[in-house]
């Protein structure tokens, strides 16, 4: 594609995986449909968020978003350009996605049942899959055969300072199914507050179908550590299922700073600027962790870990926040092509075998598998 003109290599992207999501967000941000691929700079997001900055405006892309930037300004765009996409037209994400089908190949009766098991017996997931920050769905389905699938388990944590409903969180339901593990996890932290808020059995549902080698962080039982996620990946080549928002507080667990100081350069608080101490501090009494968690970002390949905002977990602890709402991020070899669908990763990394050997911390999978419901006696109750 041709080069921007001076007049726009101005426009930032700033990827969020790796610093402060405090930008400017444009709350009535509409995506355009381009003709062709015209001369511009291209932005798509596969995980995190980005922002694309240009004279004030900002444009934030979430994960399978993609943005332009031109002369005119900056924008998020409906259908990006083929080109943008090549990674899902290769073999290589062909061969790694689970097939797929539509509602239309659905049979009647309890559908519910059957999105479950043609994931766990194929196993093959529903499309088109949901933009759900953008608040899409997959269907709508009584909530009476929504919980035959309640369990305790779960697969992130939202913030306890903010509450959960406010923002910018959609109004549907989370049904995560894991097929390494043979789980259907509802969103328990939503399922009751939708049903009140919309004052309806019937709940919009958006299914997250995750790779084979996805678990919930209830996997590990209570308590897990920043060791266990660690050794869970780099071992076994497990990882944690995505958290919702995590840029309003969603997290997966909340290590101490002693924790941290045990795999990360955690700068003590007299070498940090007089001025940043004071700016972070007043970020943090004011809004906490509620715009942002802390992101700790695991790489497969040279297996190594890194921690996004190490002066912020210092500031953090000194106030006396003794937990530190965290998100992980797993960067794998197929990083890429992963987001053209879940499947099996390249690598053919699943969850099976023993628990996490005894080195550190020891990996309890204790969750129980959840089976389909049986078949509802009464019809009428079908979804």
């Amino acid at each position: 594609m041709k080069a921007l003109s001076k007049a726009i290599l101005p426009a930032l992207i700033a990827s969020v995986l790796a610093g402060n999501v405090l930008a400017q967000e444009d709350q009535n941000q509409k995506c355009i449909d381009l003709e062709g691929a015209p001369p511009g700079l291209y932005a798509t997001t596969d995980e995190g968020r980005t922002f694309l900055i240009k004279d004030g405006k900002t444009v934030e892309l979430g994960p399978g978003e993609s943005g332009f930037a031109n002369e005119g300004g900056v924008k998020c765009i409906n259908k990006p350009p083929a080109f943008l996409d090549w990674p899902c037209a290769t073999q290589a994400a062909q061969s790694r996605m689970f097939n797929t089908y539509t509602v239309e190949n659905l049979s009647p009766g309890n559908q519910l049942k059957e999105i479950v098991q043609r994931y766990f017996d194929i196993p093959e997931v529903l499309v088109p899959i949901p933009t759900y920050v953008d608040g899409e769905y997959n269907a709508v389905f009584n909530y009476n055969d929504l919980i035959q699938f309640s369990s305790p388990e779960y697969w992130y944590f939202p913030s306890p300072d903010k509450p959960i409903l406010s923002g910018k969180r959609p109004k549907t339901l989370l049904v995560s199914l894991f097929v390494g593990t043979n789980q259907v996890v509802i969103d328990n932290y939503m399922i009751d507050l939708l049903r009140k808020e919309l004052g309806s059995n019937e709940l919009p549902v958006a299914f997250v179908f995750n790779d084979s080698n996805t678990v919930p962080v209830s996997y590990f039982g209570a308590n897990v550590s920043i060791e266990e996620v660690q050794k869970a990946f780099f071992e076994r080549g497990i990882k944690l299922a995505e958290v919702p928002i995590w840029w309003q507080g969603d997290y997966h667990l909340a290590p101490t700073i002693v924790e941290f100081e045990k795999f990360f350069d955690i700068p003590p608080l007299e070498d940090i600027p007089a001025d940043k101490q004071a700016a972070l501090k007043a970020d943090l009494e004011a809004f906490g962790f509620t715009r942002k968690t802390i992101i700790v970002s695991m790489f497969a390949e040279s297996g190594g870990m890194a921690v996004d905002q190490p002066e912020r977990i210092r500031v953090a602890a000194s106030i006396g926040i003794d937990r530190i709402p965290t998100t992980f991020n797993f960067v794998e070899e197929d990083m890429l092509v992963a987001r053209c669908g879940p499947g099996t990763p390249i690598s053919g990394a699943s969850v099976s075998g023993s628990t996490t050997p005894v080195g550190g911390a020891t990996v309890p999978p204790g969750s129980p598998v959840v089976p389909p419901p049986p078949d509802p006696e009464d019809p009428a109750s079908d979804s």
